[in-house]
């Protein structure tokens, strides 16, 4: 059963364990994927932290230059911090899929909240299956794409959306919900009745999501832009740094911060007008493709520790999983441990949301977009120009361009075969 606690009371519904009904196309390699323990397994508490609508330029860790989030630039010190973290999607949906299941989401609307399974066994999944509870609390409405589908489909046992919390001194900061803070008494009276247990606990922020109804708050307000709308954005995510820190701190409190693995991501990032794009869904460029990503494990990476190459939000699940010393069986995911180090000639390719608008693909320091002829496509040198500001698609043949549309195009057909779909759906939609 899947307990979905909100504010009308407990409603109990019935999930499948098997993830893809049998002859569906390009059934991908970790559908039937299991655990096995080994002599390294240790297990350690998990905890996911997903700060909506977080870019990594905007935060203190990839730019000392702005201190928006000072508590995580300290925790980074003693962290693994992956440099050039992606996501596939800009989408919280999307992103929830990629880091819960280790596997590239659908890249069409739908099925992480219709029918049907996904297409790989999802952390919470495989953790249960070693004995693990399952937890997941978010300071948004469930209004929110009914985002208790989502959490449903990759596996967590109990979904606390802001409904089910009491939200009196708590200020709205965003479209869809409250401040972080809201979701420290519930998940001090749950971790208090689960500690003596292995779980995996997931926390889905919202504050920095449009709306960035951030000023004034209850942790000061800073300048740190002249632009209003970017100075909102900025002061959202100085807010959620202290969240974070009250957080790590519950967990200390507690006595649980010593035996818990934590992975602290951005779901997607954000685009203030830099190509005239604003928003996250279809911003293609950086500034909605990378994301903070840190694994801090009390006990490793003490003096910190960076992952240089192009890493991805479907690289937490290997990760996790080699940290808590688990091996794979009957499957393998597509990700990488970032315990390792990540191959050179990696290709990482990205999606936006609507339907025919535009996908892209990176290869060490080269990015290619592909705006399916509404703009001519485009070529930067990530290493040269990193805000990309200088499209060198002039200097590369007819030839080179058309061999990197043919491999994004092959690659959408490929990932949304693996989720079902055949069909060109031109559905475009908003959200998380």
């Amino acid at each position: 059963p899947f307990a979905d606690v909100i504010a009308t009371g407990v409603k109990e519904v019935t999930i499948k364990d098997d993830v893809r009904d049998a002859g569906q196309p390009t059934e991908p390699p970790a559908t039937h994927a299991r655990l096995a323990e080994t002599l390294r397994t240790e297990k350690r508490n998990v905890v996911l932290i997903h700060l909506e609508s977080t870019r990594a330029q905007s935060v203190t860790p990839y730019n000392q230059d702005l201190k928006t989030t000072p508590f995580l630039d300290e925790l980074a010190k003693s962290s693994l911090l992956a440099e050039r973290a992606h996501v596939v999607v800009p989408r919280s949906a999307k992103a929830t899929v990629a880091v819960n299941c280790g596997i590239e989401p659908a890249l069409y609307p739908g099925p992480e909240f219709g029918p049907g399974g996904l297409p790989a066994h999802c952390l919470a999944h495989l953790l249960k299956g070693q004995g693990y509870t399952t937890v997941f609390f978010t300071s948004v409405s469930n209004a929110m794409d009914n985002y208790s589908d989502v959490v449903r489909k990759v596996g967590y046992e109990e979904y606390y959306p802001s409904e089910s919390m009491d939200a009196e001194g708590f200020q709205v900061t965003n479209t869809f919900g409250y401040e972080e803070d809201i979701m420290l008494e519930p998940s001090k009276e749950w971790l208090k009745e689960h500690k003596d247990e292995p779980f995996v606990a997931e926390y889905m922020t919202g504050t920095g999501h449009a709306g960035y109804e951030c000023l004034p708050n209850r942790y000061g307000t800073q300048n740190f832009s002249d632009d209003d709308q970017l100075n909102l954005y900025l002061n959202c995510l100085y807010y959620l740094d202290s969240f974070l820190k009250n957080l790590i701190d519950q967990y200390k409190e507690l006595g649980l911060y010593e035996d818990t693995i934590f992975v602290i991501f951005g779901g997607h990032g954000e685009g203030f007008g830099e190509h005239g794009r604003f928003m996250h869904g279809d911003t293609i460029y950086e500034e909605g493709l990378t994301v903070p990503l840190l694994v801090h494990a009390p006990g490793w990476f003490e003096d910190g520790e960076r992952v240089k190459g192009l890493s991805s939000q479907i690289d937490i699940l290997p990760t996790v999983v080699e940290l808590l010393g688990y091996e794979v069986e009957n499957g393998e995911y597509p990700g990488y441990s970032l315990l390792r180090p990540l191959p050179g000639g990696r290709t990482l390719m990205f999606s936006c949301i609507s339907n025919r608008k535009c996908l892209a693909s990176t290869r060490g320091d080269e990015k290619y977009i592909y705006h399916y002829g509404n703009q001519p496509e485009e070529v930067f040198d990530l290493s040269e120009d990193p805000l990309e500001k200088h499209d060198l698609a002039h200097l590369y043949s007819k030839e080179e361009l058309d061999k990197r549309r043919e491999d994004l195009l092959a690659w959408h057909s490929r990932v949304n075969a693996q989720h079902g779909d055949t069909l060109m759906s031109g559905t475009s939609y908003s959200g998380g």
